[in-house]
């Protein structure tokens, strides 16, 4: 992302969710998937896992900020969005604008905002301690109006035009939610950088970040993508435990369920691999608390013997008609 200073905060949104595709995408064919803006170049990679990354798209906002007091905070910009394909199945949208004041409070033209990819300027009179304003009034889970700075609808149509491509077959292996990770960073200079997770209704997620200078606030948003992929994971992992204890209690084969997970998305856990390593400490911090490694182990492990104790029991059962 482009870092400007003085920087008042970064606001941001990512959407995880499965790709609508039977067979998981080569790197070459998610390199196709994430070609969004034609003459621009696709990043990719093979390993540890495939993944492949749109360009930046851009869209123009003129908006205002949600703040605690409810002060009217104006800003005239643009929000950098990006698509990615993780492993060939999950697909993540995020979109997102670093703040900054703007030096003039008169609004200059569309050619001045979109030389800066993923900057706001605040029109409006910058009071202190802006940043921490911004980050507690984002952050805040509230019905926003449609004039109030909203990176996850940008995400989100980025996610529905992705999904639409006609390459897709609209046959994903299992049925998953889409989770969203609303996220704000700021500088506190020589600060560790910290972060604050909290857990919300309707697979809703929010991280406030404080971090010393402005490569850990650069970092930020590579390490929120990272986060999302697998807290997403977590939430199709308990999700499919629950499903399948519905399964037995309706004395349908619990392997229809618990198979799919284990088959397409299990190896896809590898928590840090896709940190910048300026922020890799923060995933020391969830995996002692909540013990992120711990939860997913430990249910895999409760999926794969309930998987095998279904798979005796049928056995048995063939065993016995002979």
């Amino acid at each position: 992302m482009e870092l400007r200073p003085p920087v008042s905060a970064v606001l941001g949104e990512v959407r995880t969710g499965l790709l609508p595709e039977a067979a998981a995408l080569s790197r070459g064919s998610s390199a196709e998937l994430m070609a969004l803006v034609r003459g621009r170049p696709v990043r990719s990679r093979e390993r540890p896992v495939v993944w492949a990354q749109s360009p930046v798209v851009v869209e123009g906002i003129d908006c205002r900020f949600a703040t605690p007091d409810q002060r009217r905070v104006r800003a005239v910009g643009t929000v950098a969005a990006q698509a990615a394909v993780v492993g060939g199945r999950i697909m993540q949208s995020s979109a997102h604008s670093s703040v900054v004041p703007a030096t003039s409070d008169r609004r200059q033209k569309w050619v001045h905002y979109l030389s800066r990819p993923g900057v706001a300027e605040v029109l409006t009179r910058v009071p202190a301690g802006l940043g921490a304003a911004l980050a507690a009034g984002f952050l805040t889970v509230r019905d926003s109006g449609t004039d109030t700075f909203d990176p996850g609808a940008v995400a989100a149509r980025l996610a529905t035009r992705v999904r639409r491509n006609p390459m897709l077959d609209q046959h994903p292996p299992l049925h998953t939610p889409t989770t969203r990770l609303r996220w704000a960073a700021r500088i506190v200079e020589g600060s560790a950088p910290t972060m604050t997770m909290t857990m919300h209704p309707d697979e809703l997620r929010t991280a406030d970040f404080v971090v010393g200078d402005v490569t850990e606030l650069a970092a930020v948003h590579a390490f929120c993508d990272d986060l999302a992929l697998h807290d997403w994971l977590l939430t199709v992992l308990t999700e499919v435990i629950d499903e399948a204890e519905m399964y037995e209690l309706s004395r349908t084969p619990v392997d229809q369920v618990i198979s799919p997970l284990l088959e397409h998305l299990v190896y896809l856990w590898m928590p840090g691999a896709a940190t910048p390593p300026a922020l890799r400490g923060l995933w020391d911090v969830l995996e002692a608390d909540p013990g992120f490694s711990r939860q997913w182990h430990a249910r895999v492990g409760q999926l794969r013997d309930r998987l095998a104790v279904a798979t005796l029991t049928a056995l048995n059962r063939v065993s016995t008609v002979w």
